[in-house]
């Protein structure tokens, strides 16, 4: 799939959020505030990319996760945004909560140059040797540093990816 914006604009925001369990108010406002273009949804209440999708007129693109029904949807997803091929997973079956390793070589595997991927509730931004490798963390349920929940904007400008994670 492939995704620029409409008009053929230079720049191209995506949001990036996962892990809601069924609780997206916050996380509409917060997207709603930014004019994103598009919404990655990396799994867990999938249910919640479409409710997304409608409430913000918005595409998304979806996996499900590890609290998500078997069939409920693709576990992982490849599109093209912006001219950058990005691999979306929840992250459940590569292990995220051990290591990022086994994402890093999916995503070289499929010659992703973005991964992104949910479950551990705990935002990660980091660009590993030309690969980005993002997680929103989680808006509900938050770990790690923060008590708040958080999601992230990517920001794409001349072929450049700028994710930035915010609190709600």
């Amino acid at each position: 799939m492939k995704y620029n914006r409409p008009g053929g604009e230079d720049e191209l925001k995506i949001a990036v959020t996962g892990d809601t369990h069924g609780q997206i108010n916050k996380v509409i406002k917060a997207i709603k505030k930014h004019q994103a273009d598009v919404i990655i949804f990396t799994g867990d209440y999938i249910r919640d990319a479409k409710h997304l999708s409608k409430q913000l007129q918005l595409p998304v693109y979806a996996v499900a996760g590890n609290c998500d029904p078997p069939g409920a949807g693709e576990l992982e997803k490849q599109v093209e945004l912006a001219g950058k091929k990005l691999f979306i997973t929840h992250g459940h079956r590569l292990g995220v909560k051990r290591g990022l390793q086994s994402l890093y070589y999916r995503t070289q595997e499929v010659e992703a140059q973005v991964a992104v991927f949910g479950h551990t509730h705990t935002p990660f931004c980091k660009n590993v040797e030309g690969t980005w490798l993002i997680n929103p963390g989680s808006p509900t349920y938050p770990r790690g540093l923060s008590l708040k929940g958080t999601y992230v904007i990517i920001t794409v400008e001349n072929d450049k990816f700028y994710p930035v994670v915010w609190q709600l």
